[in-house]
């Protein structure tokens, strides 16, 4: 009954993530140079390029087990037609910032990296934040993604 509970509350957090795009955390603001967030940065990118694709089974696969713990392929696939259909195609898109956190809301302790993104698509401009979590076998993953 405890892990039902937790992956409700991871689910409720990556709905948050997705449809609110507002996340606190304790974290310390970085240059998007910075080592510690470059590679997250390239992981991000990737994964918002299947993103654009509309490749919603790859964005699943290549997600955070924690992710993967709270919503389903069909969640998810149904989550992000919805949030991404009105806004249309991407035109541009650049990183706005690159925040290192260690303390994420509902989610334990851990290295994060939170990047905000301001992009413009066909029918509005918006910002997008992808928050990348470095698993344990030191690969950075998608653990939230956000558009408002």
């Amino acid at each position: 009954m405890q892990g039902t509970g937790r992956r409700r509350r991871a689910l409720l957090v990556s709905l948050s993530w997705l449809f609110a795009g507002s996340v606190l955390v304790t974290s310390t603001v970085v240059l998007a140079q910075d080592p510690r967030t470059t590679e997250a940065q390239r992981v991000a990118r990737e994964w918002l390029a299947k993103s654009d694709a509309g490749d919603a089974r790859a964005t699943y696969e290549a997600a955070a087990a924690k992710f993967k713990a709270a919503l389903t392929l069909e969640q998810w696939t149904d989550a992000t037609v919805k949030a991404r259909a009105p806004f249309g195609a991407v035109r541009t898109r650049s990183l706005a910032s690159a925040q290192a956190a260690w303390q994420v809301p509902d989610l334990p302790d851990g290295t994060y990296v939170l990047l905000v993104y301001r992009t413009s698509f066909a029918n509005r401009d918006t910002s997008e934040t992808v928050t990348m979590e470095r698993e344990g076998d030191g690969v950075w993953r998608v653990v939230g993604y956000s558009i408002r």
